[in-house]
């Protein structure tokens, strides 16, 4: 089991974790319910759980030895 360290945006703060490959990759990242549990659960308890949508911003996903797994995402 890899390790992932991603990077995640929301109203201007970043936060930033890291979280089993697999986990990351099986689509936790595709919504913002999905990223707001994430954040949740590594980042900050009092997150408010976000409905479907793109406010999250996927900074990066690098796996913990260097390999990028996505290029850092554009700016919105």
């Amino acid at each position: 089991m890899a390790l992932a360290s991603v990077t995640l945006s929301y109203r201007g703060t970043s936060y930033t974790f890291a979280k089993d490959d697999q986990t990351v990759l099986k689509g936790r990242l595709a919504c913002d319910c999905e990223k707001s549990l994430l954040i949740r659960e590594a980042c900050d308890s009092e997150f408010p759980l976000l409905k479907c949508g793109s406010e999250v911003v996927v900074v990066s996903v690098v796996e913990v030895g260097g390999q990028t797994r996505q290029a850092r995402a554009a700016a919105n």
